[in-house]
C-alpha cells in the first residue's frame, strides 16, 4: 500500500505568470487554502506579478518553461516547436516532482499538458481545472482535434474541476465515469467596497455615466458591441463614457479605434489599458458590459455583482448560469449591440433599477461565490483524489 501523508503536497502548474482571470482565481486559492491539509508549491513558465504575489505567500516557486497545446494560432511548424519544447520542460517538471516528493499535480487550465504528462509518468494522481470552451472561440485553437483533446485530459486526470455547467459540457459525449465536477469561481467580495475617491482615469470624471467592459482587448471579448451599443445609447444618455479595461492586442485596438472613430464616439469611449486596480473602477460604474462571443464563466461578472452594479451580457456559456435576467442584470443575444443600447437605456432611465439589480448581485456574490467555499470545494477534491490514491489512508477534509 502506498505511503500517504496527512498533508499533501501539491504542484499547482500555470499556464502563465501574469495576472489575468485563471492566475487571479489561482492566486486567490493559494491564499485561501487550507495549509493544515495542503502544502502548495507553483511551476510557473516565467517571472511575473503572479509570482511576486505567490511568493509574498511564502509558498515555492519553480520556473518550467512548457509550451500551450491550445493557443491563436495554428500551424505545423508551430506543433513541431511545442513537441520539442515539451520534452524539454516535462524532463524538468518530472525532475521537480521528485525532487520535491509532491503527492498531487494540478493543472490550471487546459493550454498546458506537462504537469498532466509529468504526474502520469510519475504515477502521481492529477487534478485538470479546465477554464475554456474552445467551441466557436476564435482566439483559442487546439494542435489536437477537439475529441482527443477531451479525452486525453478525461484520460490524464483522476478529477477534472469546471468553472461552470457551460464548460463542463465540453465533455459530455464522453463515458468519463463521473471524474467532471463543476465548482464556480470566486470573488474577494471585500476588495469591491466603495473607495474614497474616484481613481484616475483620463477621459473620464466621476460625474460621468460610467459603463465598462473589462476584458483583454481582443476579437472574442467583442468590444466592437459594446461600442455600437454605446453610439445609441448616447443620444438617450449624453453624458455616458465606456471604459474598455484590458490589455490590447494591436490590430484589434486600432480596429475598435477605427470603428469609434467610424461612428463618431471616440470621445466617448476611454481605452483605459490594463490596470490592477479594477476593483476601485467598478464601483463607480453603473452598469458592465459582457458582450464576448464565448465565455466559460464570467469572473469580471461575479466581481460587477461584489461591486453591486448590474451586468449586460451575451446570452452564451456561462453567463447563463451566474446572470439572473431582470434580477441581477439582463442577457441579451450575442452580437446584438441594438438590444444591448436599449437595455443600457432602460438602466439610465430608471436608476431603481440599478439599485435594486446591484443590491441583489451583492446578495447572490456574497451567498454562492464566496472565497471560503472556492478554497473548500478545492480542497474537498485534492483529498478526496488522495483518498482514492491512497486506499482511504488519509483522513477525509473537514469544513472549518
Amino acid at each position: 500500500m502506498k505511503y500517504c501523508r496527512d498533508r499533501v503536497k501539491v504542484l499547482f502548474v500555470s499556464h502563465s505568470s501574469a495576472m489575468y482571470g485563471a492566475e487571479r482565481s489561482l492566486l486567490l486559492l493559494l491564499k485561501n487554502i487550507d495549509r493544515k491539509y495542503i502544502e502548495p508549491i507553483v511551476a510557473l513558465p516565467e517571472p511575473g506579478p503572479l509570482e511576486e504575489e505567490i511568493t509574498k505567500l511564502n509558498i515555492k516557486v519553480w520556473e518550467v518553461r512548457s509550451p500551450w497545446w491550445v493557443r491563436d494560432k495554428v500551424d505545423v511548424r508551430s506543433t513541431i516547436r511545442c513537441v520539442i519544447s515539451e520534452v524539454k520542460a516535462l524532463w524538468k517538471l518530472i525532475s521537480t516532482l521528485r525532487r520535491e516528493k509532491v503527492d498531487l499535480v494540478y493543472t490550471n487550465t487546459i493550454v498546458k499538458f506537462t504537469g498532466a504528462l509529468a504526474a502520469a509518468i510519475n504515477r502521481k494522481p492529477h487534478i485538470w481545472h479546465i477554464r475554456e470552451i474552445l467551441q466557436g472561440n476564435p482566439g483559442l485553437h487546439s494542435l489536437l482535434p477537439h475529441k482527443v483533446l477531451f479525452k486525453l485530459i478525461v484520460s490524464l486526470s483522476n478529477k477534472v474541476i469546471t468553472n461552470s455547467n457551460a464548460t463542463g459540457r465540453q465533455f459530455q459525449c464522453l463515458d468519463h465515469h463521473n471524474k467532471v465536477q463543476v465548482v464556480y469561481n470566486a470573488v474577494d467580495s471585500e476588495a469591491f467596497a466603495v473607495p474614497s475617491s474616484f481613481p484616475g482615469i483620463e477621459g473620464a470624471a466621476q460625474g460621468d455615466w460610467l459603463v465598462a467592459v473589462v476584458a483583454p482587448i481582443q476579437e472574442n471579448k467583442a468590444q466592437d458591441v459594446a461600442i455600437r451599443a454605446v453610439e445609441i445609447a448616447r443620444k438617450a444618455i449624453p453624458n455616458i463614457k465606456l471604459l474598455l479595461i484590458g490589455e490590447a492586442d494591436g490590430v484589434y485596438l486600432e480596429y475598435l479605434r477605427r470603428t469609434a472613430s467610424e461612428l463618431n464616439v471616440l470621445d466617448e469611449v476611454v481605452f483605459a489599458g490594463y490596470r490592477d486596480d479594477v476593483a476601485k473602477v467598478l464601483p463607480y460604474c453603473k452598469v458592465l458590459l459582457s458582450p464576448s462571443l464565448v465565455e466559460s464563466f464570467g469572473r469580471t461578472i461575479m466581481e460587477a455583482m461584489a461591486a453591486g452594479i448590474p451586468v449586460i451580457g451575451a446570452d452564451t456559456g456561462g453567463r447563463k448560469e451566474i446572470i439572473k435576467d431582470g434580477s441581477t442584470g439582463y442577457l441579451v443575444p450575442a452580437n446584438d449591440h441594438s438590444e444591448m443600447a436599449r437595455k443600457i437605456i432602460e438602466l439610465f432611465r430608471h436608476p431603481d433599477k440599478v439599485t435594486m439589480m446591484g443590491e441583489r448581485g451583492r446578495e447572490v456574490a456574497a451567498e454562492k461565490f464566496t472565497v471560503e467555499r472556492y478554497a473548500q470545494d478545492i480542497t474537498r477534491v485534492i483529498t478526496e483524489v488522495m483518498q482514492m490514491s491512497c486506499g482511504g489512508q488519509i483522513a477525509a477534509y473537514q469544513d472549518q
